[in-house]
């Protein structure tokens, strides 16, 4: 995957997260930062892989690799790759998705994720008037 794959199924992935949250949890946006980062369905963090990725690890990390903004990112960071890639191919991808958070703007997400959800409210309104 490149590193834009990365940022856009991160994105996704956090949609899904953000789905499974309640409204008064939305609310919080430091606390929607923290478990989008904690969840093994976007970043892998924890686990040591990501639930929802699309592949094995060593077949998602082989474009990103040489990508100049995951690198630009990953030197940002000060890592060493050496000693991320001596864990595997899975510690390179949970890598990428966290990077890719930087990218990713949780206060529009959220935005997105309450508008849809009022979307789906006044749908339901509609459908239960015709009733």
């Amino acid at each position: 995957m490149t590193y834009e794959n990365y940022i856009e199924e991160t994105t996704n992935n956090c949609m899904s997260v953000l789905a499974d949250c309640s409204s008064g949890q939305l609310l919080d946006v430091e606390y929607i930062r923290k478990i989008l980062w904690e969840d093994d369905r976007v970043t892998g963090v924890y686990s040591g892989y990501c639930t929802s990725s699309n592949g094995a690890a060593a077949e998602n990390i082989k474009e990103v690799l040489f990508d100049e903004q995951f690198l630009a990112d990953f030197n940002e960071r000060n890592m060493n790759m050496q000693e991320i890639m001596a864990h595997g191919a899975e510690a390179i991808d949970v890598v990428a998705r966290c990077l890719a958070l930087k990218h990713i703007s949780i206060k529009k997400l959220v935005e997105q994720e309450r508008q849809r959800r009022i979307k789906r409210q006044r749908e339901a309104r509609t459908n239960s008037v015709r009733v």
